[in-house]
């Protein structure tokens, strides 16, 4: 029968996984959304020319950051792969030590290496929990600076507002721009943090 460790541990393995293709799927189509709409703000300002061109700083600021978002998407997904594997090696070996340790004495007394083999995992089980312990940090690290990227575009976004606001005839155009910048980024940042909130719940 399944001990309660070894399904809870499964149970947060499989949530994990799960929580992470959805994440990095959304997160690649959000991505994508955000760096076409930095470059229709590209578009934008050239169509424009002298009417907007205060505007080229910001729309420049727009395709910098998404630039800088796959950036840091892509160290949130290179810091996931060790910790995913850590959890699975964990599990087995887990897995493994129960099995052994409920054995019949009879069986035990027959096999004095079964101890051996018990206190061998036990450590490996240890070292792992140490590797798991230290991805879980390099993981943590990743969302930290994915999140103050995504802070950094957000201010952008507040100043390209502003500037929206500021330019007369163009201001409908601007404003629809930098308006939809905000919505994009705003779906980047709460699918980050929910993300972010669910990985913080199982890091040893």
């Amino acid at each position: 029968m399944t001990s309660p460790t070894i399904a809870q541990m499964r149970h947060s393995f499989v949530g994990v996984a799960d929580a992470t293709f959805a994440f990095q799927g959304q997160l690649q189509r959000r991505l994508r959304e955000i760096d076409r709409k930095a470059l229709n703000a590209q578009v934008l300002v050239k169509r424009h020319g002298k009417v907007l061109a205060g505007y080229g700083v910001v729309a420049q600021s727009f395709r910098e950051g998404a630039q800088q978002l796959q950036g840091a998407a892509a160290d949130v997904q290179h810091a996931v792969l060790p910790l995913m594997q850590g959890f699975m090696q964990t599990l087995r070996y887990t897995h493994l030590i129960e099995k052994l340790s409920v054995l019949p004495d009879a069986v035990r007394q027959k096999a004095p290496g079964l101890e051996r083999a018990v206190k061998q995992r036990q450590q490996q089980l240890l070292a792992r929990n140490e590797q798991s312990r230290r991805a879980g940090a390099r993981l943590s690290q990743a969302l930290a600076r994915f999140e103050s990227v995504v802070a950094e575009l957000e201010y952008v976004v507040v100043n390209g507002r502003i500037e929206a606001a500021l330019k007369g005839d163009g201001r409908a155009a601007l404003a629809q721009v930098s308006s939809d910048m905000d919505n994009a980024v705003v779906q980047v940042r709460d699918l980050l943090r929910t993300y972010a909130e669910h990985i913080e719940k199982v890091l040893p």
